[in-house]
């Protein structure tokens, strides 16, 4: 549709058009005489009712594609150009498709470049991969031609055919290498891409053609950019940016093209490796960019200046004045992204002026620029603790205002963080909640206000206002939202003695509520008041549930359907209950992560949340072998063993038990010609006492799927000097079968093969469990209670600048949880105290550990550390005391 002269929009052409009468038309493809205007107008018809969705019958698909295949003997070129469009859209048989390959293999031979660089994109879509080797010879010389667009079309022909899956593409490497040098920017970009793909998987060859195209660069803009985004990939796996590909990005910072300029600056942004000093230029380059007259520049600068932030506050610190003109811009976007950049630039002077500013527009933003605003508020919030008034304040103001459901959860766990990590914030939050749930229209959000109010209530010093609030909900509110009303005030009547008279009469007025929830629950919680001990009660709230409620309800049922000879008891009868996934499901959920899925393989479990010590505990339970080693102690986190762009992707996570060590190895194949079959991982422990006990294999891992596959170790565990809590070095080799993939059909028998991967190792820290739920008091009193008999102390030149890096080495070597939040370091500071608890496994049992750490910040020789461990066994405390090494 296109506008008049009048300002109204005049119906397309095509509006209305019928695919009966169209394909009528077409009979016209059949004369002897082709009038190529009559026949160009009914080729764009049959187009743009594809481009529509029309749906075609196959007959009605094969009867036009042969009819247009009888165009090619007219010599018109726009019609000729018509024809290869209509080929390329039309979803034709492959069979059928492949009756034109000698029409277009002689157009591509011929002298009209213009008919080459068409038949070449065309025989790229409908040739089969199998026959691609014949055309190789044509297609090599169609890269090095003289004319562009030829040399273009043959390199996504190329593109196309080594993502459907052909192998030879790959001998292509020096004629693609060829076209780089080619002067015209569209070629460049398209033969980078091409050999970028070519080496993907080879991450030094990757490197090298980075350093090459570095020192000589291509010229057209489209190809620097993706030069620099492969330059960006080879950096991130460096442990220190490579001199001379830092010095081509920030040569690129001064490019003519504002797309490099802004590539490069955002490139230099995004380097995991890189500091403060070398981001400065890059930082300098996206304040110009604040100013620009631009929209879409100013709001790349700032969108890449808010994330830039996030690690190098005091460097964007200088762009604020930039950053405070955008406060105003017309589009909201790039406002609210300035604000939020300016609230973690900000200095505490300016809080209460932003603070103004953000109040002027909120109105008018999404709620997705919302949550980002409340996260940047939070945040301020904690890093100048003695501002939550206004900040709590303006929070609890947008609470109460319009917003969807995430922006009201967003501001609730904002709220939450800060009462949690300020203390004496409780009250006014608490209170805040209250007005809240007088007009909170979700009631997820309700019962967790409630929840919140009848886990902390009790503990504040006037518990008695906040019953007002909770009965009313039990008045007004939906059946959920009573039943979580209903256990807040028990609560309150349980830990508070002074209301339990007064709660018993309003628990008593729920007993005949509507709804059977919340009457169980009032004659559960008013038996539980009745009792002469309150201590009973209190027990009750504050103990946690011993089964999960899905298995508990299974196992009722089970008890009920059964002889019910003896009482119910929890630890005879329950039952393990199995989540039935429907196949429909699962399969929708392969195919749209990885295609279509190669039968027999293992499903991807990308998708998992791996790091769930539940979801390691259900899937260690499939494997009955795994049983007869007792208890599972603790789970630690996936350690990456290879590169995450190699063939094959392998974690490993290591499961603690008594006397054995589960390594469970998660591997992910990314070869997608290849079908891996009994996977399996071949250990070599440095300890000769760390013996492998059992192999468990993967019997197969498609391509895009992870499969996983275990190796069972035993350590030494006679007595504390015996027990090893340290492996060694563990070598690794990664073992399987490799059948190649047709058409997503294993094809021929499967060869052996390996595949080496990176060294791992067991050491003290899998072995502790953190705690980080014990208060400063609590640990005190514990920490007096082991007494300074088991107590082993040592002191330590940590050869480290940075005191926050160093406090979190230190916990992370110990494996140990730190107390009330206590391993954050408050700026500027040279000296930092941290309390740590956690349960180290020592002969089959769980030991607690407490530890005292203590650090200063030298300026000559970095930080030193004073460690002292204290544990019921002193062997335990000697050794976690030398673990820090």
């Amino acid at each position: 549709k296109t506008k008049g002269e009048d300002g109204e929009v005049d119906p397309s052409p095509y509006d209305g058009i019928q695919k009966n009468l169209v394909l009528h038309e077409a009979k016209c493809f059949n004369d002897k005489q082709i009038s190529a205007r009559q026949c160009s107008d009914v080729l764009t018809k049959i187009m743009y009712l594809i481009i529509q969705g029309e749906d075609f019958t196959p007959a009605e698909i094969s009867k036009v594609f042969f009819s247009v295949t009888k165009l090619f003997n007219s010599k018109d070129v726009h019609l000729r150009r018509l024809v290869y469009l209509a080929l390329k859209n039309l979803p034709a048989d492959p069979e059928e498709a492949m009756m034109v390959v000698n029409c277009l293999a002689k157009d591509m031979t011929g002298k009209t470049d213009l008919y080459r660089a068409n038949a070449i994109r065309v025989l790229a879509k409908i040739l089969h991969p199998s026959m691609i080797g014949s055309f190789e010879r044509f297609m090599k010389q169609a890269i090095i031609d003289k004319d562009p667009y030829v040399v273009s079309a043959a390199l996504l022909a190329g593109n196309h055919m080594l993502n459907s899956g052909a192998d030879s593409i790959k001998r292509w490497s020096s004629e693609v290498q060829e076209a780089l040098n080619n002067s015209n920017p569209m070629v460049q970009l398209h033969a980078l891409i091409l050999l970028y793909k070519l080496k993907q998987y080879d991450p030094l060859a990757v490197s090298r053609l980075a350093i090459s195209l570095a020192r000589a660069p291509p010229r057209g803009p489209l190809a620097q950019v993706l030069l620099i985004r492969c330059i960006a990939q080879v950096i991130g796996r460096q442990p220190q940016p490579d001199r001379e590909l830092l010095k081509f990005l920030e040569d690129k910072l001064h490019d003519k093209s504002f797309t490099v300029m802004y590539e490069a600056a955002k490139t230099i942004c995004d380097l995991p490796n890189i500091n403060r000093t070398q981001v400065i230029s890059a930082i300098n380059v996206l304040q110009e960019f604040l100013s620009s007259p631009v929209p879409a520049q100013r709001f790349a600068a700032v969108r890449t200046l808010s994330k830039v932030v996030l690690r190098f506050p005091i460097a964007v610190a200088p762009c604020s004045v930039d950053l405070e003109h955008l406060i105003n811009d017309s589009n909201r976007n790039v406002a609210t992204i300035a604000i939020t950049t300016l609230l973690r630039t900000g200095v505490e002077q300016n809080v209460d002026r932003l603070m103004k500013s953000i109040s002027g527009f909120m109105t008018e933003t999404s709620d997705e620029f919302k949550i980002v605003l409340v996260d940047a508020i939070k945040n301020l919030c904690l890093k100048f603790k003695h501002r939550h008034k206004t900040l709590l304040a303006f929070l609890s103001a947008s609470l109460r205002e319009e917003g969807g459901k995430e922006y009201k959860r967003a501001i609730m766990q904002a709220i939450l963080e800060i009462i949690e990590k300020i203390p004496e914030t409780k009250e006014t939050g608490l209170e805040q909640f209250c007005e809240f749930i007088e007009d909170c229209e979700f009631p997820k959000l309700s019962m967790k206000i409630l929840d919140l109010l009848g886990s902390e209530g009790p503990k504040t010093k006037q518990p008695g206002k906040y019953i007002r609030f909770i009965f009313n909900r039990v008045i007004l509110e939906t059946a959920s939202v009573r039943s979580a009303a209903v256990t807040a005030l028990a609560r309150f009547g349980a830990h508070v003695p002074s209301l339990t008279r007064s709660i018993k009469i309003l628990l008593t007025r729920c007993i005949s509520d509507d709804d059977d929830e919340v009457r169980d629950r009032s004659v559960l919680f008013l038996h539980l008041l009745n009792q002469k001990d309150l201590a009973f009660a209190q027990q009750f709230f504050e103990s946690a549930a011993p089964v999960e409620p899905k298995r508990l309800t299974a196992s009722l049922e089970a008890y009920l359907k059964g002889k019910k000879d003896t009482p119910f008891d929890i630890s005879k009868h329950l039952v393990e209950v199995v989540e039935e996934v429907k196949e429909e499901t699962k399969e929708a959920k392969t195919v749209s992560r990885t295609g279509p899925r190669v039968p027999g393989t293992a499903t991807p479990t990308a998708g998992r949340p791996l790091s769930s010590a539940n979801v390691y505990k259900e899937l260690l339970a499939k494997y009955p072998y795994f049983a007869t080693l007792g208890p599972l102690f603790k789970s630690t986190a996936p350690a990456e063993l290879t590169e995450s762009e190699t063939e094959y992707v392998v974690s490993c996570v290591k499961h603690i038990y008594k006397e054995h060590v589960v390594l469970q190895f998660n591997v992910t194949n990314n070869m997608e010609d290849q079908l891996l079959e009994d996977v399996s991982v071949e250990i070599e422990s440095e300890d000769p006492e760390w013996a492998e006990e059992k192999v468990i294999e993967e019997k197969s891992i498609a391509y895009g799927a992870t499969g996983i596959c275990f190796v069972v170790i035993t350590r030494p565990t006679e007595g504390f000097q015996k027990e090893n809590f340290n492996s060694g070095t563990i070598s690794n080799v990664l073992k399987f079968f490799v059948k190649e993939v047709e058409n997503g059909e294993p094809q021929g028998v499967a060869t052996e093969d390996e595949y080496q991967l990176e060294d791992l190792e067991v050491v003290e820290s899998d072995f502790m469990l953190p705690v980080s739920t014990i208060r400063t008091m609590d640990f005190k009193k514990q920490w007096e209670e082991l007494g300074g008999v088991q107590q082993a102390t040592k002191k330590f030149s940590l050869g480290l600048e940075d005191l926050q890096g160093a406090v979190d080495a230190v916990i992370d070597l110990l494996g140990m949880g730190a107390c009330d939040n206590m391993n954050e370091v408050p700026e500027n500071k040279k000296t930092h105290g941290v309390f740590m608890a956690g349960k180290f496994l020592s002969g089959g049992q769980a030991l607690k550990v407490l530890c005292k750490a203590g650090f200063m910040l030298d300026d000559r020789h970095g930080v030193t550390l004073k460690v002292a461990i204290r544990c019921s066994d002193p062997n335990v405390s000697q050794l976690l005391t030398s673990s820090v090494r």
